[in-house]
C-alpha cells in the first residue's frame, strides 16, 4: 500500500468520535459528543504511536487533551464551572481522505459549532442565541521522511446574533491548549522562537513568540510537540507554558491584556499548526519548519 493511500478515517456516530489511522495505527481521536462542553482532540500520537495528550485529569477535569476555548462576553468556555459556556458541535462533519499537493497523506474533517451560554445548551435553534458561530477544520498530515505528524487547526468565526457585539477575553492561558501526559510533569522542557528565558519556577510563563515547543520523554523515548501560530491571527501571538505542577502549553491571543471586540456578523479566523515528533529537534530546525508552513499558507504568485 502506498503511504498516500494509507490514511483512514473512522466516524462513530453513536459516540460522536472521529478516529484517524495511518498504516492501520491510531494517530488521532476527536471527541464531539453532545455531552461535552466542547469538541476536542482526545488523543494525538507520534508516528511511533506515543500519545502526548491527557484528558480530564482529576486535578483539572476541564483539561481536555488539545482544546480551544476563551471567554466571550463574560461567559467562560474554558473552566466548565460556574455556569460555563458550551461549544455545541453539529453531529455530521464534512470529511476527506487523500493527499496534499506534494503527496503527503491527508485526513481532513470540518464541522459547525455554536458557542452558547449554558442556559441555551438544550435549545433546538442555536442561531438566535449563539455568541459565536464557528466552522472548525482539522487537517492531519504525515511526513514519514521527516518523522512528523502535523495537525492544522483552522477556525472561521462569525460574531453571533445573541448580542450587538462580542468581546473576546480570558485568562492568560485561554486559547489553543495542550495538556500533556504525566511523563512531562516537572521534567519537560519548553522552548520558543524568540529564545526568551523561562522562570525558575515554570508555573506560569507567558511569552510573545511565533511558535513554542515542549520536549519530553515517554518512557525512554524522546518526544516533542511544537505549536505554530499564523501571523494573520487576530490579537498578539503569545504562548503560555508550565511544567510545575503539571505540563501545559497554550497558544494565546493576549486576550487577558488586550480583549478583542467584534460587532454582530463580523468574521475572524484563527490558524495553528501542531507538530509531533519522536525526537528533540533544535530551535533552528523548528524555525525552518515554521517558515516552511508559512510558505504553504502563502497564496500562489499573482493571486
Amino acid at each position: 500500500m502506498l503511504e498516500s493511500e494509507a490514511m483512514k478515517m473512522i466516524v462513530r456516530p453513536s459516540v460522536q468520535e472521529i478516529e484517524v489511522r495511518f498504516l492501520d495505527a491510531p494517530l488521532l481521536l476527536y471527541s464531539m459528543a453532545p455531552t461535552n462542553y466542547k469538541p476536542y482532540v482526545k488523543e494525538f500520537r507520534t508516528l511511533k504511536g506515543r500519545n502526548l495528550l491527557l484528558d480530564s485529569p482529576p486535578d483539572h477535569v476541564h483539561h481536555h487533551g488539545l482544546m480551544y476555548a476563551i471567554t466571550v462576553n463574560g461567559t467562560n468556555f474554558w473552566e466548565e464551572q460556574k455556569d460555563p459556556g458550551v461549544q455545541r458541535a453539529a453531529p455530521l462533519p464534512m470529511r476527506y481522505v487523500g493527499k496534499t499537493p506534494d503527496g503527503r497523506p491527508l485526513a481532513l474533517f470540518s464541522h459547525q459549532t455554536a458557542w452558547l451560554a449554558n442556559q441555551h445548551r438544550q435549545t433546538t435553534n442555536a442561531l438566535p442565541v449563539a455568541l459565536l458561530l464557528e466552522t472548525r477544520t482539522l487537517s492531519l498530515t504525515v511526513d514519514s521522511a521527516a518523522g512528523e505528524v502535523a495537525l492544522r487547526w483552522q477556525a472561521d468565526f462569525t460574531a453571533g446574533q445573541a448580542a450587538e457585539e462580542v468581546v473576546l477575553s480570558g485568562a492568560a492561558y485561554h486559547g489553543l491548549g495542550l495538556r500533556f501526559v504525566r511523563d512531562f510533569d516537572l521534567r519537560a522542557k519548553h522552548l520558543n522562537s524568540e529564545n526568551a528565558p523561562y522562570s525558575a519556577e515554570q508555573k506560569w510563563d507567558v511569552l510573545p513568540a511565533r511558535w513554542a515547543a515542549t520536549q519530553g520523554r515517554i518512557g525512554e523515548q524522546d518526544v516533542m510537540a511544537a505549536l505554530f501560530a499564523s501571523p494573520k491571527n487576530a490579537g498578539a501571538s503569545h504562548f503560555f507554558s508550565m511544567i510545575n505542577a503539571f505540563a501545559y502549553l497554550s497558544a494565546t491571543q493576549n486576550l487577558d491584556r488586550a480583549p478583542l471586540t467584534y460587532k454582530r456578523g463580523d468574521r475572524f479566523k484563527l490558524d495553528y499548526l501542531v507538530v509531533l515528533r519522536d525526537d528533540h529537534p533544535a530551535a533552528d530546525a523548528l524555525e525552518a519548519r515554521y517558515q516552511k508552513w508559512l510558505k504553504e499558507l502563502a497564496p500562489p504568485a499573482g493571486k
